[in-house]
């Protein structure tokens, strides 16, 4: 993690995931089981280690967190690495990446469901079973939704960015580590009680090469400026 200290408006911790070498490919509504991605790099890790420790946005600094190792694809490791990471930084938002192999286009998802998670195996070949997170999450509700203004940041976001780029918001974010870590750190602040979940997913397609992760760069920060200002603009 960055260790560079300054005044700012706000703090934003962001993560992205190692390489999954058998990920199913198909995780989204819709959408049956075609095979196994097979990819080298995880965008998601490599954007992130490109992003600035500091952020101005009109008339904002934003401190950026980047979590100095990518997650890894395993439910039972995130359950327990997650929490403290959270604790450790007490972020303002927390935007997490992921990696959408079937999409072509930038997607923050509006919310993630509690259970799903059996479905499909991780990286360790195991599954999170529903007594698992029954116990991991006792009466949690069913889903959990960002606090933060979700259309408000869509729009924002998209100014931000070329027309010729493709950005939505989506509520689709599969039952796989993607929605896992995203229930995961929603259900951490929903805990706390105050109605405060400033927490983001975001799916990135698969990008290659440096010009395509650049971009990648570009969008996720238009995509921070857009969430910082939502957030600082809010009553």
């Amino acid at each position: 993690m960055s260790e560079e200290q300054f005044e700012s408006d706000l703090t934003v911790l962001v993560t992205g995931f190692s390489v999954c070498p058998f990920c199913p490919q198909s995780l989204f509504s819709g959408s049956n089981w075609p095979g196994i991605s097979r990819h080298q790099t995880n965008p998601s890790f490599e954007i992130i280690k490109l992003l600035p420790a500091k952020l101005s946005h009109k008339g904002l600094t934003i401190r950026i967190i980047t979590h100095a190792t990518p997650l890894k694809a395993e439910y039972h490791w995130l359950l327990t690495t997650i929490p403290p990471i959270l604790e450790e930084n007490q972020p303002d938002i927390v935007l997490h990446i992921g990696l959408a192999v079937e999409r072509n286009y930038f997607a923050i998802e509006k919310g993630a469901p509690r259970e799903g998670y059996q479905q499909y195996p991780d990286v360790s070949r195991k599954v999170f079973t529903k007594a698992e997170g029954k116990k991991a999450w006792g009466k949690s509700p069913d889903r959990l939704e960002s606090s933060i203004d979700f259309e408000d940041v869509v729009s924002r976001w998209k100014k931000s960015v070329q027309k010729s780029v493709d950005v939505r918001g989506s509520d689709d974010v599969g039952t796989y580590v993607c929605g896992f870590v995203y229930y995961l750190s929603l259900e951490h602040f929903w805990k706390r009680g105050d109605g405060e979940a400033k927490v983001v997913f975001f799916h990135a397609p698969l990008l290659k090469g440096e010009k395509e992760l650049m971009e990648g760069k570009e969008i996720t920060i238009g995509l921070i400026g857009a969430i910082a200002e939502k957030c600082m603009t809010s009553p």
